[in-house]
């Protein structure tokens, strides 16, 4: 986290060195309705250009994505018109050797072996045919511990004693300041 000093009327990251604007007083006790209005339309400010900021981003990344979605379906189109005849070149080109990649100055066709075998494509399935043949030995069975299905009484146990495994937090209440940006 970042610490801040006050420097000749800027705020400055003491990690960065970097000014990040001007302060408006000394933090310190705030003894009148002007001076907190205007702490709260300094942080108003300051959120409102944080936000233009944020949407100006938003935008660009928006923008960029719409470019490589471009760039993505040409490069599917390509990839659909040339790989059946990449594939035969590179099959003939490679017919007798030892060797299963064809390497160029802009890249290489590879080819490997991609072994078979039984997948599960549906959990619940797969368990439901596993408990039909009694295929106990390839179902596994997890646990878990679950707060929510504590009666109170046990919750209560579980406080006074706090085993390991276990951490409690009481309630605590919480600040929020909004401006209006």
């Amino acid at each position: 986290m970042s610490q801040y000093n006050i420097i000749d009327n800027s705020v400055v990251d003491t990690e960065t060195g970097e000014v990040l604007g001007n302060a408006i007083s000394d933090a310190g006790e705030i003894s009148s309705q002007t001076a907190l209005e205007a702490i709260l339309e300094k942080l108003a400010d300051v959120e409102g250009r944080l936000t233009a900021q944020q949407l100006r981003h938003q935008a660009i990344l928006e923008n960029c994505r719409k470019l490589e979605v471009r760039t993505a379906s040409y490069l599917a189109y390509l990839k659909a018109q040339y790989e059946p005849h990449i594939e035969a070149y590179a099959k003939t080109r490679l017919e007798g050797q030892k060797s299963k990649t064809l390497t160029t100055p802009f890249g290489s066709v590879s080819f490997r072996t991609v072994r078979g075998g039984l997948k599960v494509v549906d959990p619940s399935l797969a368990l439901s045919v596993a408990q039909a043949h009694g295929w106990i030995e390839a179902i596994k069975v997890t646990e878990s511990f679950q707060i929510s299905k504590l009666s109170e009484e046990q919750k209560n146990i579980l406080t006074a004693e706090m085993p390991d495994g276990f951490e409690y937090s009481p309630d605590r209440e919480t600040m929020s300041i909004k401006v209006m940006a």
